[in-house]
């Protein structure tokens, strides 16, 4: 199953029918992110994408263009009150194109559930030392729509550090949405026994950076994903963090713009986002 990428010291495995979701990145025979399991769960994959929002919107519901939308719950095993991370990771994708080293996934949603019709991309790119992410939304609907665009990829916890300039956080309260905003002077110790699940304004635009024993990794994003989350569960063997354009439930904020992150596409209009993940050996 899935459709396997090789280029030297990188590997990457796409499950294109499990979400459009990553099954395993390696480099040099070192996994770089959790190993998905065998089963169906698209919280057991590698990364999977964040389309057409990221995060939660509060009871699935909200409203747009002056009607009221009401969203169905995506995984109601992870979160059975709120509507959680968009439609691309728990619905199947096809292969548009691919190689060695290179391929595209397509998604199409016929407003349905999200009531606007989108198409839907990711296009991978592996490199010397590893991967280009590129995930883009068409609005294929006849009203403008709110969108937001994202990566949840695991990392695996031992030994891992985690080096991120945040100017401040969105604390989620215990709705688990955000409750309020704390700046910060200098980024926190990330491993510090706390239970983290918030997100974090980027200060800066700076690289996100993970280092292990025999690898250090860093996330280079196009400068639009402004926002980053970090999922930190106690007791588990790994950690997230996942480079968004808004903050969770952004789609019901009253913030400006440049606070929540939300955005809109005009009918026929294309957004896109960009990561990139270079691996090294650790200095």
């Amino acid at each position: 199953m899935g459709l396997a990428l090789d280029k030297d010291d990188v590997c990457l495995q796409l499950l294109p029918e499990r979400g459009g979701g990553i099954g395993r990145f390696t480099w040099r025979g070192h996994d770089i992110f959790r190993p998905a399991d065998n089963g169906s769960d698209p919280l057991k994959l590698s990364n999977f994408p964040l389309i057409p929002y990221c995060n939660r919107i509060a009871h699935g519901r909200f409203t747009a263009n002056g009607q009221d939308v009401t969203l169905p719950m995506t995984h109601e095993a992870a979160d059975g009150e709120h509507s959680l991370h968009g439609l691309g990771w728990i619905t199947p994708w096809h292969i548009s194109a691919s190689d060695e080293t290179s391929a595209a996934l397509m998604q199409s949603h016929d407003g349905s559930i999200w009531p606007w019709a989108y198409d839907a991309e990711q296009h991978f790119e592996l490199t010397d030392n590893g991967y280009i992410h590129r995930i883009a939304i068409t609005n294929r609907a006849q009203s403008k729509m709110p969108y937001g665009l994202g990566l949840h990829p695991y990392f695996p916890r031992g030994g891992a550090h985690l080096s991120m300039p945040v100017a401040g956080r969105w604390n989620n309260g215990a709705d688990r949405l955000p409750d309020g905003y704390e700046s910060y002077d200098a980024q926190p110790d990330w491993f510090d026994g706390s239970f983290i699940d918030h997100c974090y304004a980027r200060s800066g635009g700076g690289d996100i950076v993970i280092t292990a024993p025999a690898w250090r990794l860093t996330m280079k994003t196009d400068g639009l994903n402004q926002f980053a989350h970090v999922y930190l569960p106690q007791g588990e063997d790994y950690f997230c963090v996942e480079p968004v354009s808004h903050i969770p439930d952004a789609v019901n904020s009253d913030l400006p713009e440049e606070n929540s992150g939300q955005c809109w596409l005009m009918p026929g209009e294309r957004a896109e986002r960009q990561v990139e993940f270079i691996v090294q050996e650790p200095e």
